[in-house]
């Protein structure tokens, strides 16, 4: 997970109670995203790490669009883009078009 500087100061200055959106993209830039839409993170904070809970997170895109890299924004549409966390399993939509996320840690470092 990479935090930008955005990203970073949302935290320190927002906590737990910073809103951050999660979006699926085919790479680590906010042009990037392939998901129809963002699902609200809900969390838990310990030590520094922010822990998603009520995952699953389900998304939509295009059946075989790149599914690489969870995108962190303020809002769930446009927003300012806070960083990235690179995917790890599944690398793509399925063939209907459906990606699930099963689990997400932000750890406070910048890129």
């Amino acid at each position: 997970m990479a935090l930008n500087q955005a990203g970073i100061n949302a935290i320190l200055e927002d906590g737990n109670e910073a809103v951050i959106w999660v979006a699926i993209g085919s790479g680590p830039t906010s042009g990037d995203q392939t998901s129809n839409q963002r699902v609200q993170l809900t969390s838990s904070v310990a030590s520094g790490v922010i822990t998603a809970t009520g995952v699953p997170y389900a998304f939509t895109g295009t059946p075989a669009a790149g599914a690489t890299h969870a995108l962190l924004y303020s809002a769930s549409t446009a927003g300012t883009f806070y960083g990235f966390d690179a995917l790890t399993g599944d690398q793509a939509f399925n063939a209907n078009g459906d990606y699930s996320l099963t689990s997400l840690t932000v750890t406070g470092s910048s890129s």
